[in-house]
């Protein structure tokens, strides 16, 4: 009986545990207005004080630190060999939970989600030219088109070039795109802000 229990509670922790949320990684670095980058759930992080002690890294858990001195941010996306390296001064490194960021798993095949009454579709399609490479063209109902084909980045609102900052967050008229693409896998990590009015 007791064998039978613990194997029932370790199926039940094991079954939780699939469907316990994530955080993803917001850096705002300063108070102007869309000056900051986030990262997919699950990417490592450090953020360290000028002396070098950890004082937040990356879990399952939400929270934030005001940043009002000198710290040094260690990012390690999986789709990178190398740490990103951040100087911060100000502004906020923040765990949110994802239900505001949106994942497209599905590689070769068009995905449709929705965020602010927003239509995406993806598709991820295997490189011609690169091998164990991805390319991905990202549509958005309002318009806006992203591509990523062999490492060239690109983006339009009905035909006409947008400002890319950090490869990856696409501004417009209309609003800010922020996506991730791993070219490895072919995972998609996006969020769509429309403007204020």
């Amino acid at each position: 009986m007791k064998t039978k229990l613990l194997t029932l509670s370790t199926i039940l922790l094991f079954c939780l545990s699939g469907f316990a949320q994530k955080t993803y990684l917001k850096v705002t670095k300063s108070n102007e207005p869309n000056d900051y980058v986030m990262y997919p759930p699950g990417t490592k992080f450090e953020l360290k004080t000028k002396e070098g002690y950890i004082v937040f890294k990356n879990s399952d858990d939400p929270g934030s630190i005001d940043i009002e001195e000198k710290y040094i941010l260690y990012v390690y996306p999986n789709w990178k060999d190398e740490a990103e390296i951040l100087e911060l001064t100000e502004g906020k490194v923040e765990k949110l939970l994802t239900y505001k960021f949106r994942d497209s798993r599905k590689t070769s095949d068009v995905k449709r989600i929705h965020n602010h009454g927003v239509t995406a579709s993806s598709n991820v399609t295997n490189s011609k030219t690169i091998e164990d490479k991805k390319n991905l063209e990202f549509v958005l109902s309002n318009g806006i088109k992203f591509t990523y084909k062999d490492g060239v980045y690109n983006a339009t609102l009905n035909e006409e070039k947008l400002a890319i900052k950090y490869n990856y967050i696409i501004y417009s008229d209309l609003g800010t795109l922020k996506l991730s693409f791993n070219s490895n896998n072919g995972k998609v990590w996006w969020i769509f802000e429309p403007v204020k009015y």
